[in-house]
């Protein structure tokens, strides 16, 4: 120190629980080489604290499941619930397995399950309704039913089903309502179009087609 000269200090990688000495410089050089490197995104802390407030599912769960009508097809909707009766997750099913409408099916299923298992300061009852609020109403190119049995599209229709699990609407009565006479092509069979986005792309003599604008993958 009298002579004037700069002392330094080496610590060996690992010597150490925690880093001594970090600059802003080198802190934002390391963050970004995590950002950078492949694979190593989901090690992130935002991940690791996201994966851990998730509640876990138990073992065993109990449920109901709806048989909804939609424009897309027939719909059955599982809700289970944990030991307080509260909604825990939601399994969803339209069309064969494999099709794009039972891929967005599952979509759906698996968003609502996530807001239900997230740590929240409402009730996962009060979250089911936001989610039914949120998707209520949705209309489609291809609406089906009339007055309270009327389905405007597939979200529309999940958050019917979820509204009767909730108890938010009553029963329509049965000797009032009135039914749609089934549409040719308003079958679990069909299919999105990629040309029209009609669930009328279907398998016909070895080949898929649409009834609605005509387009073919042959």
């Amino acid at each position: 120190w009298k002579l004037g000269c700069k002392g330094l200090t080496v610590y060996v990688t690992g010597s150490r629980e925690h880093v001594v000495l970090e600059t802003r410089k080198t802190a934002e050089a390391k963050q970004g080489d995590k950002v950078d490197a492949p694979g190593l995104q989901a090690e992130t802390p935002l991940a690791e604290s996201l994966h851990s407030i998730v509640k876990p599912r138990p073992r065993v769960l109990h449920g109901v499941t709806y048989r909804q009508p939609t424009p897309l097809g027939t719909a059955f909707i599982t809700v289970n619930a944990n030991g307080d009766s509260q909604p825990f997750e939601v399994f969803l099913t339209v069309g064969k397995a494999g099709s794009d409408i039972a891929s967005v099916a599952e979509a759906f299923g698996r968003l609502i399950s996530l807001v239900l298992r997230l740590p929240s300061t409402l009730t996962p009852r009060a979250r089911l309704e936001e989610v039914c609020d949120q998707l209520a109403g949705i209309g489609g190119g291809r609406p089906m039913g009339f007055g309270p049995n009327r389905v405007r599209s597939l979200p529309d229709g999940i958050a019917q089903a979820l509204a009767e699990h909730l108890g938010a609407i009553p029963d329509a009565p049965k000797a009032v309502s009135a039914e749609q006479l089934a549409l040719p092509f308003n079958t679990p069979k069909a299919d999105l179009c990629p040309e029209c986005g009609q669930a009328t792309f279907v398998n016909e003599e070895g080949c898929r087609k649409c009834h609605s604008c005509g387009f073919s993958e042959c």
